[in-house]
């Protein structure tokens, strides 16, 4: 158990130091808990960090606001504080999202000295509204629901009491009761009987919040083994899509009073991969739509367009088939590659392939934004792509463009194999929207297989299986288990239609029995003697194999 640092605070408000001091009770309670969550992950496989992701991005929080705290006690400023060091210190879709929540805390408490119940409810709607909108595609049943329903209970209570403890009672009882309810709303929950992990991270931050609120012991609040949160963050968290045809449709709109809010909710209707940036004066808009007449007939309700870029992608395609790309330095054309590898081998691959700086990371061990900001802004280029390699370091990535001065693209690569792909579609004399374009159509090419070892007893769409099994993962669904690792590897590629490809690029991991890449490439030159396979020393963690299917 977690046990407050202060005695009873039962005032009508709060000051910024009260708040600071809460926010260090929830970094303490979300510490204390976060193996607990990461050990819950639904799926068997090794990449349940989403304890870990909340811990670290509160803890960069409450660093920073201590760091620079500049004498001052107003609760604006110190959520101000909080919120900054929440963003640059996120790591993992759960973490960027918590970072979001915070920001939209702090921006709904405007200029206040002090916070009472009505000053609380307000800014967990600021919260729930910013979060909201951090996801272009929001999926109930995950920690949006849970800060909604809080947010919710809190402004209701808000209406009948000012009382900052009796908002914060109510909001705790609304998101523990979301919690509970996240498996009637997500399928994949369902299934697994258990309910998400995000949301039980912000049911232990509120938790905590209240527990310092009212002097008592925080509550080691995570479901029992039989209802476990599950690491269910890439499905809300993903804001690019994979879409393989269509234009892709740059421009931008520069006006006055922009309703941004509705024209990027009804510009990112209209296709998919969009990143729509800007406020009331200026919206920058990248998208791949199908009629890319009719959305800028839209936008130019709303200000005079300019800098607009439309790029036939089947065409493209089609090219691409035909190239063989030229991996030249690319400070050449001042268009740098950063991307996210874990293992020396994947590292050195990417670098002969064109990648520029590497940032160590991957699964279980999601880098900051801090990690990808500094090599952003440490490579010698000002304009970037960045490759992050794994659906839990994504949303991390689209932070980038905000928080810099130089032109970055993130290609939404949520794999090693997708990585690769990618970068053999990098130009170094290539514009850098031409080259974030033919990187995102390349990942359409590739199907990506993973080869791990179970870590628990599970049952995923209909495929049983026990702690130590080797499993198998297409394009992060399950598809395989058993005891023997060449022989579930052939099943999962099977299931990747290896019938059908012409290369089978193999990565052997650190901990892979030394034999094992060759007696792969022997089982494949038996059944598939027409594939090509390569097999490269990755020294990844974790993954016996990771295999790209062309």
């Amino acid at each position: 158990m977690t046990t407050t640092d202060a005695s009873p605070i039962t005032a009508a408000v709060w000051d910024g130091p009260a708040l600071l001091s809460a926010l260090r009770v929830a970094e303490d309670a979300l510490t204390a808990n976060r193996d607990r969550i990461n050990a819950l992950n639904v799926f068997p496989v090794p990449d349940g960090d989403t304890g870990t992701n909340m811990a670290l991005t509160m803890r960069a929080a409450i660093d920073e606001a201590v760091a620079s705290t500049g004498g001052s006690t107003a609760v604006s400023q110190m959520a101000d504080r909080v919120a900054y060091g929440a963003l640059l210190g996120a790591r993992g879709n759960s973490g960027v999202i918590l970072s979001q929540i915070l920001r939209g805390f702090a921006k709904a408490l405007d200029d206040a000295d002090a916070m009472d119940g009505r000053d609380l409810a307000r800014a967990l709607a600021g919260a729930r509204d910013t979060a909201y909108k951090a996801v272009m595609k929001p999926v109930e049943g995950t920690m949006l629901t849970v800060i909604r329903v809080a947010a919710e209970r809190a402004e209701a209570s808000a209406r009948r009491t000012p009382l900052l403890a009796t908002v914060l009672d109510e909001a705790l009882t609304g998101a523990r009761q979301a919690l509970a309810d996240t498996p009637n709303l997500l399928d994949v929950l369902r299934q697994a009987n258990v309910v998400d992990a995000g949301g039980q991270g912000i049911v232990v931050v509120l938790d905590a919040i209240d527990a310092y609120a009212h002097g008592r012991e925080v509550a080691e609040a995570v479901a029992p083994p039989l209802a476990a949160p599950a690491d269910v963050e890439a499905l809300a968290g993903d804001t690019h899509g994979a879409d393989a045809f269509g234009y892709c449709t740059n421009f931008m709109i520069t006006g006055s009073a922009i309703p941004f809010d509705d024209v990027r909710a009804e510009i990112g209707s209209r296709g998919e991969s969009a990143v729509i940036v800007g406020d009331d004066r200026i919206v920058k808009v990248h998208i791949h739509t199908e009629d890319p007449g009719a959305l800028l007939t839209y936008a130019v309700r709303w200000g005079e367009l300019s800098q607009i870029k439309i790029d036939n992608m089947n065409l493209q395609t089609q090219a691409l088939r035909g190239d063989a790309p030229s991996h030249a330095s690319p400070t050449m054309t001042g268009v740098a590659v950063v991307a996210v590898a874990a293992g020396d081998g994947i590292a050195a691959v990417m670098r002969s392939l064109g990648a520029t700086a590497i940032v160590a990371g991957g699964q279980t061990m999601n880098p900051s934004i801090q990690d990808l900001l500094s090599a952003v802004e440490g490579v010698a280029a000002d304009r970037v792509v960045v490759l992050p390699n794994n659906g839990n370091i994504v949303m991390a990535a689209n932070q980038l463009p905000g928080l810099s001065k130089k032109e970055i693209r993130v290609v939404p690569t949520r794999s090693i194999p997708q990585g690769l792909a990618a970068l053999t579609a990098f130009l170094a004399d290539r514009e850098l929207d031409a080259n974030a374009m033919a990187m995102c159509e390349a990942l359409g090419a590739v199907r990506s297989v993973e080869i791990t070892t179970a870590d628990k007893d599970a049952t995923i769409d209909g495929v049983a299986v026990r702690h130590g099994d080797v499993i198998g993962l297409v394009d992060d669904r399950l598809v395989e288990a058993g005891d023997e690792l060449v022989a579930v590897t052939i099943a999962a590629l099977v299931h990747a239609m290896i019938e059908d490809a012409e290369v089978v690029t193999v990565i052997t991991g650190a901990d892979a029995p030394v034999d094992a890449g060759e007696r792969l490439e022997s089982a494949l030159a038996g059944s598939h003697p027409s594939i090509a396979v390569e097999i490269v020393d990755g020294g990844q963690p974790h993954y016996d194999f990771l295999i790209a299917v062309e």
